[in-house]
């Protein structure tokens, strides 16, 4: 978990919020190896005809580790520790999601 929490310190509050959206989805099953670098290049992956990490995001290295990581570690325990990202960075009044 040190490794996940180092990379999140990169990330932008964006990049967070697209990163929630691909982890609760059913689609991130799909995700291969391609999809993991492509994001690390700062491109767009497309996974069946739904688009993700479509607009400019500068943290694509961190995103693409985090994706990594939760392949590797579990959906749960990288979504659960982004979505407590998530709300630091909101604030308490706006982070229900």
């Amino acid at each position: 978990m040190s490794e996940l929490h180092g990379i999140e310190r990169h990330l932008n509050l964006p990049s967070v919020e697209e990163l929630i959206r691909l982890l609760r989805s059913d689609l991130f099953e799909r995700i291969t190896d391609a999809h993991v670098r492509a994001v690390g290049e700062y491109g767009a992956i497309e996974l069946d005809g739904e688009s993700f990490f479509a607009r400019a995001f500068s943290a694509g290295k961190e995103v693409a580790a985090s994706l990594a990581l939760a392949r590797e570690l579990g959906v749960r325990q990288v979504l659960t520790d982004l979505q407590a990202l998530r709300a630091s960075m909101l604030g308490p009044c706006l982070a229900v999601s």
